[in-house]
């Protein structure tokens, strides 16, 4: 081992593997096995349901909501048990948001993984010239 010579490829090499290749696995990792149920629309803003048309359909009956809530033939009872139509603003949604959020992570995952592929390839070219180099010199 005495004729091993660092240099500066290696340096980089070394210091990108270990910078890029932990951002990578650990984006890897919450991609496939983090917790999906924490990116959930928080309670105090939850969306009215006109905002969430690009997202989802709820049909009743065969009817959608929407058709509901214009023939004003969706009914609820308020505290004292009397009737009333349903408006729109008495519907809120909350999303799971896990869809976009993993997308997110799959896209920096391309970067990172670019990034930690050029570290590695520094780091092997650096040791083989760190090879060559004390080769070299005896």
């Amino acid at each position: 081992m005495k004729n091993f010579r660092s240099n500066s490829l290696l340096w980089m090499g070394l210091t990108g593997s270990l910078i890029f290749g932990t951002t990578f696995f650990d984006n890897v990792y919450q991609a496939f096995r983090g917790d999906q149920l924490i990116w959930w629309t928080p309670q105090a803003m939850r969306l009215p349901i006109e905002e969430t048309k690009s997202n989802f359909e709820i049909y009743i009956g065969g009817v959608s909501l929407q058709k509901h809530l214009s023939d004003k033939t969706l009914f609820s009872a308020d505290k004292n048990g009397k009737q009333y139509p349903v408006v729109s603003r008495d519907i809120t949604v909350r999303l799971n948001n896990w869809d976009k959020t993993q997308a997110a992570l799959l896209t920096n995952t391309t970067l990172t993984g670019f990034a930690f592929g050029v570290s590695i390839a520094l780091l092997v070219i650096g040791v083989i010239q760190a090879f060559h180099q004390g080769k070299k010199s005896d």
